[in-house]
């Protein structure tokens, strides 16, 4: 494993996740939270740590494991590898419906916003990783 092109992926994947998760959930979403305000915590910056480290930690394995079967999957842009590692991230989304009280539409927003940030992860891990190793 190339330890730089491999550190390179994690952090432009990470930024792809933390842009597209603070769109997604800042602006799409907001409404969505605020109508089912009594089910959440109340915000605290402090937590945010959390947020980040469940970031880096998603690509920094999902680059990983690009580094194992990636360079097998015939779609080099790595839309493939990317679906595959959203939709693994979507579907235990769709339990958090049967215990949490929120509304179908937010559990299946979040499932689209895995499907999408896994799908946008393997691309630019792919792009970073192209015709290389």
């Amino acid at each position: 494993m190339n330890v730089k092109r491999f550190i390179l992926a994690t952090i432009a994947a990470f930024a792809f996740v933390f842009v597209f998760e603070g769109l997604w959930h800042q602006l799409l979403m907001k409404d969505m939270y605020e109508a089912t305000l009594s089910v959440w915590r109340p915000k605290d910056p402090s937590k945010m740590v959390y947020i980040f480290a469940g970031q880096l930690l998603f690509v920094a394995v999902l680059a990983f494991i690009y580094t194992v079967i990636g360079k097998h999957i015939p779609c080099k842009r790595g839309i493939a590898f990317g679906f595959f590692a959203g939709l693994l991230l979507a579907m235990p989304t769709l339990g958090t419906y049967c215990y949490l009280p929120i509304p179908l539409t937010i559990t299946l927003m979040w499932m689209l916003a895995c499907l999408l940030k896994g799908l946008g992860s393997g691309v630019v891990i792919a792009a970073i990783y192209k015709d290389k190793e």
